[in-house]
């Protein structure tokens, strides 16, 4: 028995030196391929990272390019330019040049915004000063001639609704390179009016910001380069602007190995560096790209993360011991692999989406359950403040009940809602945002809440008032009345919803301004326009119709409505006390829009009976 025993445990020990020895093996073998393999991974990764990023710079290039060309766009279809063009008085030209100054101040990038005509003349130009940012209106005598200008032969050669692309180059001042160094870029498309060709309209652009952003990444160092391998932006700025700038090096000297390969293919991937067109998004022939070469910090990291997953793999198998054990691990350490580089990429979209996108989520009563980094920025409320609460929290008291039950109706029915919504931000301040609102719903397509994905458009909304509204008085403009009487006639034309006008002016203005001076002259049409708010329908549209003349659509009112109520509102004034001036008076012409007839003969028809009211005394009502 004792011989056996021992012959047992001879063979139980041999036996385990042998797993043992299998297990040490297999270890070693598994550690030796999973480090080999690290090295494939670490390129995938690095791959997988800087298409991700460059997809992300592509899509802010792409939209940042279009919002500058939709504002060309939109300029150039814009009433006030086409009523510019078809006469340039002082009044159209003023309204143009209010345009132009209203859409330089709301975008911080513009140098400059242009108009030239045919012949090269500028026209029309905002300068915004490099140092101060303060824009300047440049008198005529300051304005040059461009028709022997490269760009502008170049934009005169397009078609229409096409738009040139200048190249990315430096700002010069006096013939020299102003330095600090500034970016800029051009964009310019040609004016057309009734298929005539009539000038161009051109924006000059800060173009720093735009070249930062594409160039910030926490995991790589950016280069971008022009098709000649000139660098337009390194990782560091003193190695910027090759073509431009003294004992620079260009892409040759940085990657004499590569830089072929990066010039000559629209997408490039070799040893962690990976490069990327731009310049199908640029309308010139620079021939942009964007390279990514991956910082020494992350490759550190990632050799240093693959050397320990290497050294756990092997001490598992030794630990273990067994085949088995060894198939184990290793197939959810593939799997560990594969769904952390999933998840990192899920987590650094989400971040970028929960930064830059306003998303809130509701159940199906409305009730508030998330919101984006994005909503904090933008309404000021923070996550604490409006969970558990109704959008409505946001609503501002001018927008109609109507809307927001249009709205409901249509989400509740299972369908997106998109509109414009005026809203109210934490601080009070008006808030426009353009919303889209999808229904959520289980498995048995029944509503289980609400997802909104808004976006804020107040600048835009800002600028659409500034455009129709008396800067004076606060009242509409004369290009709103121009507006708003083709649809009061449309209107009455299709639902014989009767509509009169109301023109009248004050008496002996000019007697005020001769006497007490135009400021005060200014101050009495201030407060004539305050009498008119505070005694008008909603449904009436006041305007200042030039100088010291108003004009009133009185919607839904036949003329005896009309000249009661210009009655009522010439009253009001005789009893108000002017600051400085004391009692003034107005007269009043009244008409009420018969069938067909046209715009300019129903003012007539009012115009003629303010005149008669004139000249029979004036401070009195006439009916035209």
């Amino acid at each position: 028995m004792t011989f056996k025993a021992n012959i047992s445990k001879k063979y139980y020990f041999i036996f385990t030196l042998y797993f043992l020895g299998f297990g040490v093996i297999v270890a070693l073998i598994t550690s030796f391929i999973n480090y080999k393999s690290s090295f494939t991974d670490i390129e995938m990764a690095l791959y997988d990272k800087a298409k991700s990023e460059t997809e992300f710079k592509r899509n802010f290039l792409f939209n940042y390019i279009s919002e500058v060309e939709a504002l060309l766009s939109s300029v150039s279809i814009n009433e006030l330019t086409r009523e510019y063009i078809k006469s340039d008085d002082i009044d159209n030209e003023q309204n143009l040049i209010n345009l132009f100054y209203a859409l330089t101040y709301a975008n911080k990038n513009i140098m400059q915004l242009r108009y030239i005509d045919i012949s090269g003349n500028e026209k029309i130009r905002i300068d915004r000063n490099n140092k101060t940012s303060e824009l300047l209106i440049v008198p005529k005598d300051k304005m040059q001639n461009k028709k022997q200008r490269n760009y502008f032969q170049e934009i005169l050669l397009l078609t229409a609704n096409q738009f040139w692309h200048s190249n990315i180059n430096l700002n010069i001042e006096h013939g020299k390179i102003e330095f600090p160094i500034k970016p800029t870029f051009r964009v310019a498309t040609q004016l057309v009016v009734e298929d005539q060709l009539k000038g161009i309209i051109i924006v000059n652009l800060m173009f720093e910001d735009v070249l930062d952003i594409l160039a910030y990444s926490e995991n790589f160092n950016t280069y971008i380069v022009d098709k000649d391998g000139e660098v337009i932006h390194h990782p560091e700025r003193s190695g910027s602007w090759s073509r431009y700038l003294d004992n620079i090096d260009n892409l040759y000297n940085i990657f004499p190995e590569l830089v072929d390969g990066i010039l000559d293919n629209e997408m490039y991937f070799e040893n962690g560096l990976y490069s990327c067109t731009l310049g199908d998004l640029f309308k010139n022939a620079e021939h942009l790209k964007i390279i990514l070469k991956p910082k020494s910090e992350l490759m550190k990291k990632m050799q240093e993360k693959n050397i320990t997953s290497a050294f756990l793999v092997a001490l598992t198998v030794i630990v273990v011991s067994i085949p088995l054990s060894w198939l184990i691990s290793i197939i959810p350490s593939r799997l560990q692999s594969e769904l952390a580089s999933a998840y990192q990429e899920i987590s650094k979209n989400a971040e970028i989406i929960d930064n830059y996108v306003m998303i809130s989520t509701t159940d199906k009563t409305g009730m508030i359950k998330s919101i984006s980094n994005c909503f904090t920025k933008i309404t000021g409320y923070t996550a604490d403040e409006v969970v558990g609460k109704k959008h409505n929290i946001l609503r501002h008291p001018d927008t109609p009940v109507e809307l927001h039950k249009d709205l409901w109706e249509t989400i509740l029915a299972g369908k997106v809602w998109d509109g414009d919504l005026k809203n109210r931000d934490k601080n009070g301040r008006n808030l426009w945002i353009h919303e889209f609102i999808t229904p959520e719903f289980n498995q048995s397509r029944e509503i289980t809440g609400f997802t909104s994905v808004a976006q804020d458009i107040t600048d835009k909304k800002n600028i659409e008032k500034i455009s129709i509204t008396d800067s004076l008085t606060g009242l509409y403009n004369r290009h709103k009345l121009e507006e708003v009487l083709p649809l009061e006639m449309a209107r009455f034309d299709r639902y014989k919803s009767h509509f009169s006008i109301i023109i009248f002016d004050v008496d002996f203005f000019k007697k005020v301004n001769d006497t007490y001076g135009h400021i005060i002259g200014d101050n009495v049409l201030i407060n004539l326009a305050g009498i008119l708010k505070e005694n008008a329908r909603e449904t009436d549209i006041i305007s200042r119709w030039g100088g010291e003349e108003f004009l009133i659509i009185a919607g839904g009112t036949e003329v005896d409505g009309a000249f009661y109520f210009a009655d009522k509102l010439r009253n009001k004034v005789e009893s108000y006390d002017f600051p400085a001036v004391g009692k003034i008076t107005i007269s009043c012409g009244v008409a009420q829009y018969t069938t067909g007839e046209v715009i300019s003969d129903l003012i007539s028809r009012a115009d003629n009976a303010l005149y008669e009211a004139k000249t029979s005394g004036r401070n009195r009502v006439i009916k035209g």
